[in-house]
């Protein structure tokens, strides 16, 4: 999956946020020439790994202390299709965290054209699947 960060982390809103660029690729590509469904919650995984990152916390660090993020509620909006060979660029946005969960909004923009928006409530578990507080670090923007 090719892809670059095309900012920083940013406040928009007050809310931290992230845009990154993905090239799609042929392989990513349903029979009909269009971005596979599945294929945008990589992109959405991949961008908020980069918010935490740009944030200064990688999320490899996180599971060696035992702190992992499983996805607990998602939802998409498909409004255009995305074809071989778009540049896209994904917008992550931190909407609410808790000590336990964290909410994200998603947009996927061609140029200028909304072509996907979604969302997603992460919780944090343990080693053994249970819930568990994250690090104060993680939640200090608590909405």
């Amino acid at each position: 999956m090719e892809s670059a960060l095309s900012a920083g982390i940013e406040l928009v809103a007050g809310l931290p946020t992230i845009r990154v660029d993905f090239r799609v690729r042929y392989a990513e590509c349903d029979a009909f020439g269009y971005l596979h469904h599945a294929k945008y919650w990589e992109y959405f995984e991949q961008t908020r790994t980069e918010l935490l990152r740009a944030c200064g916390i990688r999320y490899r660090e996180l599971e060696a202390q035992g702190v992992y993020f499983v996805v607990y509620k998602c939802a998409c909006r498909y409004r255009r299709p995305v074809v071989y060979d778009d540049l896209v660029t994904v917008t992550a946005r931190v909407l609410r965290t808790t000590h336990t969960r964290v909410d994200h909004a998603y947009e996927v923009h061609r140029a200028d054209e909304l072509t996907c928006q979604a969302s997603t409530t992460l919780a944090c578990v343990d080693r053994n699947g249970h819930p568990q507080a994250m690090p104060a670090a993680l939640w200090t923007h608590d909405r």
